[in-house]
């Protein structure tokens, strides 16, 4: 399981067919077609993928383990449901997590760092403006993972990648409205420059903001 996250879920970068399934269901958990409590069918996946019954269990064990989907007893496997104080729990834990990774990246940051910071925000807007929402969550999850990578903490970048696995899963309706999300990326932009001039007390309330906004329900 290591480096299977948020984005390289959606992105599709496993070449397993295990992992090409389980994109496939997070997809549709993301979009929101698969809603919350969903039960699912192996059978009607397999038929529907047109493979065998074992790839798409691998592929529910796989998102068993991110937290996805769980597994009830006489009920089967299900989307997850998540109730609005495990998110508020999650959205503290990424925010504290993320004030660590700053302290730690502080004396890490030089200009090749700082040039590679800029690639990924202007990455991010460019997808803003073409209103690509669902590839700008993916470069945004990349940029603010990029702080984590300057910390260089195995265990920050990990718990990192665990809880955006669900935060972004369960927050997508956040994101839907274009307007929003110009707005939020202001918060963003902010963050970015802070990082730039070395303001990381401001970095870190910044993303704070960013954060309750996005996951707020």
């Amino acid at each position: 399981m290591e480096n299977f996250n948020f984005s390289s879920m959606i992105k599709g970068n496993k070449d397993s067919l295990p992992d090409q399934i389980a994109n496939f269901i997070f997809k549709k958990i993301f979009t929101r077609e698969l809603p919350q409590g969903t039960r699912l069918i192996e059978s009607n996946i397999a038929k529907e993928l047109n493979v065998s019954n074992i790839p798409v269990r691998e592929a529910f064990y796989i998102l068993l383990n991110t937290g996805v989907l769980e597994k009830l007893p006489r009920k089967g496997v299900r989307v997850k449901s998540i109730s609005s104080k495990e998110l508020h729990d999650y959205t503290d834990a990424l925010i504290d997590l993320f004030a660590l990774a700053v302290d730690y990246s502080m004396s890490k940051w030089d200009d090749d760092k700082r040039k590679n910071l800029k690639q990924y925000y202007q990455e991010t807007n460019e997808q803003l403006e073409r209103e690509n929402l669902l590839e700008y969550i993916v470069k945004l999850h990349r940029l603010c993972g990029y702080v984590f990578e300057v910390a260089d903490n195995k265990a920050f970048i990990k718990f990192y990648y665990d809880i955006t696995f669900i935060t972004n899963a369960y927050s997508q309706i956040m994101w839907g409205e274009i307007g929003k999300t110009r707005k939020r990326n202001s918060y963003v932009s902010d963050m970015v420059d802070a990082l730039l001039n070395s303001n990381f007390e401001l970095a870190k309330k910044t993303f704070d903001v960013l954060t309750r906004e996005s996951l707020s329900l």
